[in-house]
């Protein structure tokens, strides 16, 4: 099927930069209710193997270890590699720091999906006179996305890297919260948990492909048809990324032409640089195995006597913060309109009120921030760039009241 990956380039965002934030979260949890889907491809992987259930019945979090599927992909194959940046800022600044590091690496005339996960400490060309500074997330930092998509495939052995797909702390939670899980926070601290769950930076960054995975594996089916057009677009509103709607759209399409996914095996994930690790799978498909990771966590940290690198030294109010900065920009929209977008855009972009757990809370932040963005970028003559934010208010409300119009469907059913 022919079809174009590329964007078109956005003349109405709201800045040339993209900054998106990472910031660490602090150590409360919520309970969250039982993932009410139907068992996917991913979890029957785990409910069907003696090994993880028995991990399982001990109250402990089970895994399996990798199983390679030793699949051979001729080299005239297509391949489409979109690397997945995880970027590391803090709410509200800008950082472009490369903290998860994914290459998606789609075969979609044979139906097949690598996931090549790199650390971010991998030693690569970033410029710098001090050595120990040449790795991949400082090339992200100091010479930019074209120069990391080359250092990266390098490091994959994949092929070019054309395409990619930017996002940070909170646009993080927000694809979590969208793919199900309500206690995003959570998720992502299990995620980003470099010891808790063993192997340091190697076995995180190989846990981050496997969320992934078993995610594309859970949900693919609901990239079609009208509703997969909405969490596409969406999607690509939500975070930042040169892909185009219909690429995606023309890949979806391939792969189901192929017969994706035919089993588990039809996505694996590799770690590169090669270390003969042998990795654990852990299942993240649902909140009581994401529950018994964080006490696995939790528990490490208590013997270590001190915290995983996924909790933050301090807490912080996400609602409070975001009130704060809109409170003080309030009186500016009519007088000082670029100090309203200098200050604001970062937050928008970043999605910052993803972090806000309370739903009206969330709601009301959201709405705000696009009213003084809008009446500022009116005030300036540049309405393109107000009907720009209005776009993106409006697909992010669409994509998760599709969800949960979703939801509420199957459970009338």
């Amino acid at each position: 099927m022919a079809y174009h990956l590329l964007e078109q380039p956005k003349t109405q965002e709201i800045s040339s930069v993209s900054p998106t934030d990472s910031i660490v979260p602090s150590q409360d949890t919520v309970e969250t209710k039982p993932n009410e889907q139907e068992l996917s491809v991913a979890e029957n992987e785990f409910l069907k193997d003696s090994t993880f259930l028995q991990h399982m019945s001990d109250g402990e979090a089970g895994f399996l270890y990798q199983k390679d599927t030793l699949k051979k992909i001729p080299a005239s194959a297509r391949r489409i590699n979109i690397a997945i940046i995880g970027v590391d800022a803090r709410m509200g600044t800008v950082s472009r720091r490369a903290d998860a590091n994914h290459i998606v690496s789609i075969v979609p005339d044979s139906g097949y999906i690598e996931i090549i996960s790199i650390p971010r400490d991998t030693p690569a060309d970033a410029g710098m006179r001090d050595s120990t500074q040449n790795k991949l997330t400082i090339v992200h930092a100091m010479k930019g996305t074209k120069a990391y998509l080359r250092e990266a495939g390098k490091i994959a052995k994949v092929g070019p890297v054309k395409y990619w797909i930017q996002l940070g702390f909170s646009q993080a939670m927000g694809i979590i919260e969208l793919l199900g899980q309500r206690d995003s926070k959570s998720t992502l601290q299990v995620l980003r948990s470099r010891k808790g769950l063993g192997g340091d930076d190697y076995q995180r960054c190989f846990n981050q492909g496997q969320y992934i995975r078993q995610m594309i594996l859970r949900h693919f089916s609901k990239a079609d048809g009208l509703m997969g057009e909405v969490l596409i677009r969406g999607g690509l509103a939500f975070m930042n990324s040169n892909l185009s709607v219909e690429g995606i759209k023309g890949l979806v399409y391939d792969l189901n032409k192929a017969g994706f996914p035919k089993d588990a095996s039809s996505i694996i994930v590799r770690v590169r640089p090669e270390t003969g690790i042998k990795y654990k799978v852990y299942n993240f498909n649902d909140s009581a195995s994401i529950k018994q990771l964080k006490s696995k966590i939790e528990r490490f940290n208590a013997f270590m006597a001190k915290k995983d690198s996924s909790y933050a030294k301090k807490s912080i109010d996400p609602a409070g913060k975001l009130n704060r900065v809109l409170n003080a920009l309030a009186a500016d929209t009519a007088q000082k309109p670029k100090k309203v977008l200098e200050q604001l855009h970062p937050y928008f972009d970043q999605h910052a009120w993803m972090q806000v757990r309370n739903e009206k809370e969330r709601f009301n932040i959201r709405q705000r921030m696009g009213d003084y963005l809008i009446a500022s970028f009116n005030k300036i003559g540049k309405p393109e760039n107000a009907k720009w934010v209005q776009y993106v208010i409006d697909t992010e409300i669409e994509m998760f009241s599709g969800k949960s119009a979703s939801k509420n469907q199957s459970k009338k059913r």
